[in-house]
């Protein structure tokens, strides 16, 4: 992996920081090597943006940061400078934040990759937010593979009934889809969600923070065996 950490004030002397941490799985090598350019690039676009994607991977993480240092002192140096007779500890505080980026390869599963991209930001306030993306690749072609790209027209119906089912049968708390809701589910919100990795026996959907629990229960993954999802594929072979 590829690291990269630092703490960084506002001014010298100041107990106040922005918290920086970047740990990125980044691939080198794959079976074949004709896609990985394109896989690189669209890693990177998805990590810090398409205005990196054309960088060397080093390069992109020194210039995300000096962008992150930058938002960062020109959103927070006017309220100190406001302040300039409160620097106290407690006032310090106040401009404290974290970006922090972890990034992985999940899976590779037949010719797909699974790849991960999990984020926390904290801005102020009573707690950050965490939140993982995850990005399907065609190890043959190096395109992102989507949900249309697996499953045949109209799967979100079946495939919600077959989230709901699981998530009850995955939760020993769960006899009932009805038990959900005295628990913070809104089951209204539990459908495809395009979120989703691989591992060797099934496609696992991830609904983070808010999506479908409040923040305190936060994120919730759903496995779906491949078995079950057989009559949506539209190659049966692929999963």
């Amino acid at each position: 992996a590829i690291t990269y950490e630092e703490y960084y004030a506002l001014r010298e002397g100041r107990l106040d920081s922005l918290y920086i941490s970047i740990a990125v799985d980044f691939p080198v090598a794959m079976q074949n090597n004709d896609v990985l350019p394109s896989v690189q690039r669209q890693i990177k676009s998805e990590i810090f943006g398409d205005a990196y994607q054309d960088m060397e991977i080093q390069q992109a993480i020194e210039a995300y940061t000096a962008m992150l240092k930058t938002e960062y002192k020109q959103n927070n140096m006017p309220l100190v400078e406001e302040r300039e007779n409160a620097l106290t500890e407690m006032i310090d505080a106040i401009y404290n934040e974290e970006q922090i980026i972890s990034t992985m390869v999940m899976a590779v599963h037949k010719d797909i990759m699974s790849y991960a991209v999990e984020r926390y930001v904290f801005m102020g306030g009573a707690h950050g937010s965490n939140y993982r993306i995850f990005y399907n690749f065609d190890l043959k072609t190096g395109e992102l593979l989507h949900e249309k790209d697996l499953f045949v027209e109209g799967f979100e119906t079946p495939m919600t009934e077959l989230l709901l089912k699981n998530i009850v049968a995955q939760n020993e708390d769960f006899q009932l889809i009805e038990d959900m809701e005295e628990y913070g589910y809104n089951v209204d919100e539990i459908m495809p969600n395009d979120n989703f990795f691989l591992t060797d026996s099934a496609l696992v959907y991830v609904f983070n923070q808010y999506e479908i629990v409040p923040y305190a229960l936060g994120e919730t993954e759903i496995a779906v065996s491949y078995d079950q999802l057989k009559d949506l594929l539209i190659d049966k072979e692929r999963l």
